[in-house]
């Protein structure tokens, strides 16, 4: 296959769509984490655990992205078909800082990689299982969240050498078209109106194919980024789960001090109203708590499934605007869910003094501004709204001043390294806050049971 109007022949990068097959890829992995997470039968599964099998597709879909990327590295820009890719490069510091960024991802994924180790060599000797499933997870979004943020950048790349085209909305991975795209390609011929560009056509044609091409090259690119949304709003999720399960404990504990269970029993009424009333204020701040985190999760999973709409027939000019109110409503439910952590750290600090929760909140609060937040604020730069005074401030900024002046194309390709950049960060960081050997994973004499049992005690959480 190739490209209308450069005749260049397509890379396999720019035929797969990457992010498509992760999503499905992770589905898969969900529903095999509730059938036999870490063991089937009895049987450890070393290798064909869920959380082996999410890194041993990492590191394929890494190797893959990794061969594709240095080889549009390569290729010459497409100065004809591409607007503006003359001044792409004009800022010295970006070209550098793109074309690192998939090293960068690499020794991301052998760091989260070490230290899940750490956390599975726990687990199979059976001990705090949940707690370091649910660490487990956490540690794996920078290497999610990179893979997905380099996989972002290759449409752009095959966009600038001419080797990405509309007709390959027709499918999301290499020479396959389903019914109905099929159906729809042969009633736009029927109506005159084909797919492809006549490469005999001047500038009007040119033009059309760079929208189109520039379209298609946008939803790739936000379709990795809404994957490693998704898996984001699971981490908060399973964070959540795992800061309300130790405040759980240490109630519990307390009040069993305050009855006197170690020593002598106070009345059955008296310990059964106590216990009633931990209950249901342990219920009130599950509510509370999960109102920002759920709103997250749900508006994350909408958005990814929406990746499917140009595949199933609709018209991406339409999928557009729902996408921007989506982002909206994303920046909102980010905020909210970060402001529910706050709360929880500053209502209950005293109950989670045995994790170090200061560090820990910390770090999951910057994975949470990773996308909503992030590119909102990045978006606020370039908008031109910021007071007058604050624009000139920015503008003797270096590196500000740049990032305000950047280009769609310069700013589809810088985001995606800034987040690699800083998925590294965290994953350094979780090195020091999320070491396996802590004691408080081992506080819980309960935490001996099975990864998916339901608690013993009355009080009870999502799973």
């Amino acid at each position: 296959a190739r490209h209308p109007i450069s005749g260049l022949p397509f890379h396999l990068l720019a035929m797969l769509d990457l992010g498509m097959l992760f999503y499905g890829g992770l589905l898969v992995l969900s529903i095999w984490r509730g059938l036999c997470s870490y063991w089937c039968c009895g049987v450890w599964l070393s290798i064909f655990n869920y959380m082996s099998l999410l890194y041993a597709m990492l590191a394929g879909a890494l190797i893959f992205l990794l061969i594709g990327f240095y080889e549009v590295a390569q290729d010459p820009m497409d100065v004809v078909g591409t607007p503006d890719v003359k001044h792409l490069w004009s800022v010295r510091w970006l070209k550098s800082f793109v074309l690192v960024s998939p090293i960068v991802v690499c020794v991301t994924l052998a760091l989260a990689w070490l230290l899940t180790e750490s956390h599975m060599f726990e687990i199979h000797k059976r001990l705090a299982v949940v707690k370091h499933d649910r660490a487990i997870q956490i540690i794996a979004l920078p290497a999610v969240f990179g893979v997905m943020a380099l996989a972002s950048m290759c449409p752009m790349l095959e966009l600038l050498t001419g080797r990405i085209s509309p007709a390959m909305l027709r499918s999301p991975w290499y020479d396959f078209s389903h019914p109905l795209a099929e159906q729809r390609h042969v009633n736009e011929m029927q109506i005159g109106q084909p797919l492809q560009f006549d490469v005999r056509n001047t500038s009007t044609t040119e033009s059309a194919s760079w929208e189109s091409s520039w379209q298609l090259a946008q939803w790739r690119y936000e379709t990795c980024l809404y994957v490693a949304d998704m898996f984001e709003a699971w981490m908060l999720f399973q964070f959540g789960k795992l800061v309300l399960e130790q405040v759980k404990e240490s109630m519990v504990s307390e009040v069993r001090v305050a009855l006197g269970e170690d020593e002598e029993s106070p009345s059955p009424g008296e310990a059964s109203r106590l216990r009633s009333d931990l209950a249901d204020s342990h219920r009130a701040l599950l509510s509370l708590t999960w109102v920002g985190t759920t709103l997250f999760v749900a508006l994350c999973i909408v958005q990814s499934a929406l990746s499917f709409w140009p595949y199933l027939g609709g018209d991406r000019a339409q999928e557009s605007p729902i996408m921007f109110h989506l982002q909206v409503a994303g920046f909102v439910a980010s905020c909210a869910a970060i402001y529910n952590l706050v709360i929880v750290e500053r209502a209950f600090g005293r109950h989670l003094t045995s994790i170090v929760p200061a560090s820990k909140f910390l770090t999951v609060k910057l994975l949470v501004s990773l996308s909503f937040l992030q590119r909102g604020m990045i978006g606020l730069l370039q908008s031109r709204l910021l007071p007058d005074p604050l624009q000139r401030f920015l503008s003797f900024v270096p590196v500000l001043r740049d990032i305000v002046d950047f280009s769609d194309l310069q700013l589809h390709l810088f985001y995606p390294a800034l987040t690699i950049f800083e998925c590294l960060f965290l994953s350094i960081a979780h090195l020091l806050v999320w070491r396996s050997n802590e004691r408080w994973y081992h506080e819980c004499p309960s935490e001996r049971s099975p990864l998916l049992a339901k608690p013993a005690e009355t009080l009870r959480e999502p799973s």
